[in-house]
């Protein structure tokens, strides 16, 4: 999938700022999908004490579901199917892709990042590591100018 929709990808390689959040949860103690999909939700702060209705994992399900098809998903059609509101559905499309878990495609729809969820955990790793570097290269340079050495 990723070949056919990563060209269409708006604004990827330009994302302006990325919200990285991992919350340590216990897990499920038995495989279940609802379940499991409903912790890693949590565990990435997509779910809040506001949304009782789960409506987030809800939307995120149906996220999976499209790009296991291979076809993204609007906002409009998430309302339609979820009997949700319009801007309930974009404001959570718009979350998932801030937290680097859904990209926007041509026409306004949307798909899980990459090819599985995995990978696209892969990535969202890759994005954290990118960024810490960053951070920590910075941060020797300001060590170094402030006469400080590192202890190890």
């Amino acid at each position: 999938m990723c070949a056919a929709v990563c060209r269409d990808i708006e604004n990827v390689s330009e994302m302006k700022q990325m919200r990285i959040r991992i919350s340590e949860i216990k897990p499920p103690k038995k495989a279940d999908e609802k379940a499991d999909i409903e912790w890693l939700c949590r565990s990435l702060g997509l779910i809040t004490n506001r949304d009782c209705d789960k409506t987030a994992v809800k939307i995120f399900r149906r996220l999976l579901r499209a790009s296991k098809e291979e076809r993204p998903v609007s906002s409009s059609r998430l309302s339609e199917e979820l009997e949700i509101a319009r801007g309930t559905a974009l404001f959570h499309l718009q979350k998932f892709s801030q937290h680097g878990l859904a990209v926007r495609v041509k026409g306004g729809k949307y798909v899980l990042r990459d090819d599985s969820l995995s990978a696209t955990l892969d990535e969202i790793m890759l994005d954290f590591e990118r960024i810490f570097s960053r951070m920590r290269k910075i941060a020797r340079e300001i060590d170094e100018e402030r006469g400080i050495d590192a202890r190890w």
